[in-house]
């Protein structure tokens, strides 16, 4: 074969394999041309962060005492409260000593001195020593259980202890007002009975 026919050979051959190469991308174009591209698939969102819950609230397991109207903010038994040993002692209510007025007061003594206050706070204080007691009915060892409210009034809970247990002499709590008054009582609701044994005993506050 000549070099010239060996030529027009190969471009023959180069040609024929061009067009089956052409001839197979329009088939596969051919093939193709109705199908609907897939849209591509989004990237997995990440799921959205939750906010953290906010902790419960949870009640103080001591509420708040309240404020009174008066400003005073203490309402309860002193021990560091007691009557001076030269205050009066006469019988308030049946053989006690009850005394009251401002905690600054010479009638009052206190071990630690008396709390720096305003003019609406009042103290309290009760003894059975010294007291003169109607019968001859030997003193009782007198000891405030309990301060409490009940409108204007303050009520002053009293019992007797026995030997070798602490008394509580004093008490402090808001001013009552003109139209207050100290009342005197006993443990379960008990009415403590007045100096001459006439119902129960009420200060009223002068």
């Amino acid at each position: 074969m000549s070099v010239v026919a060996w030529g027009v050979s190969a471009c023959r051959a180069s040609v024929n394999a061009t067009a089956k190469v052409n001839g197979s991308e329009a088939q596969v174009d051919e093939d193709h041309k109705w199908e609907v591209p897939e849209a591509p698939t989004p990237a997995e969102e990440a799921p959205p962060t939750t906010a953290p819950k906010p902790a419960p609230r949870v009640a103080s397991a001591v509420a708040a005492t309240p404020t009174p109207s008066s400003g005073v903010a203490f309402l309860g038994v002193a021990h560091d409260l007691s009557l001076a040993s030269a205050a009066p002692r006469a019988p308030t209510c049946r053989c006690l000593a009850v005394a009251y007025g401002p905690p600054n007061d010479a009638k009052f003594a206190w071990q630690a001195g008396a709390p720096a206050g305003d003019g609406d706070t009042i103290a309290i204080a009760i003894t059975t020593d010294g007291v003169a007691c109607a019968g001859g009915l030997p003193a009782a060892r007198a000891s405030i259980a309990a301060v409490e409210r009940e409108g204007t009034d303050i009520v002053l809970v009293v019992e007797n202890v026995g030997v070798g247990r602490p008394i509580m002499r004093g008490a402090l709590a808001p001013w009552p007002g003109p139209n207050g008054a100290i009342v005197v009582r006993k443990r379960h609701d008990t009415a403590y009975p007045a100096a001459d044994g006439a119902g129960s005993c009420r200060i009223t506050i002068k």
